[in-house]
């Protein structure tokens, strides 16, 4: 926890984090679409929600380290990254829907 009050510590873990969502969503998706097994849609929505709760309370984090910060550049790039899996987690709802729907279409 002693990382987490410096701010290099905040935005390593940040950048983990944000790759981490995007591995592991990504691997839940493929199997998903791989077994078309409602289970793993299941799995999706639970660690939608929890990656979701776990990248904002860092997010929060950054930005209200960034004003005090002298590393600000570092620190703008840790927001984007974390940024850029919301656009990609609701890309992948959107699919995972879709394929949700032609399987129930399919019973």
């Amino acid at each position: 926890m002693k990382a987490l009050n410096k701010v290099t510590g905040i935005i390593e873990i940040s950048r983990l984090i944000a790759l981490l969502s995007f591995v592991f969503g990504s691997l839940i998706l493929l199997f998903f679409y791989l077994s078309e097994d409602s289970v793993f849609l299941i799995i999706g929505l639970i660690y939608l929600i929890a990656a979701f709760i776990l990248n904002t309370i860092f997010l929060v984090g950054l930005i209200v380290k960034y004003p005090e910060s002298e590393e600000k550049k570092r620190i703008k790039l840790s927001i984007i990254l974390m940024l850029i899996n919301i656009p990609i987690a609701y890309s992948y709802y959107l699919f995972a829907m879709q394929v949700f729907n032609k399987i129930i279409e399919f019973l």
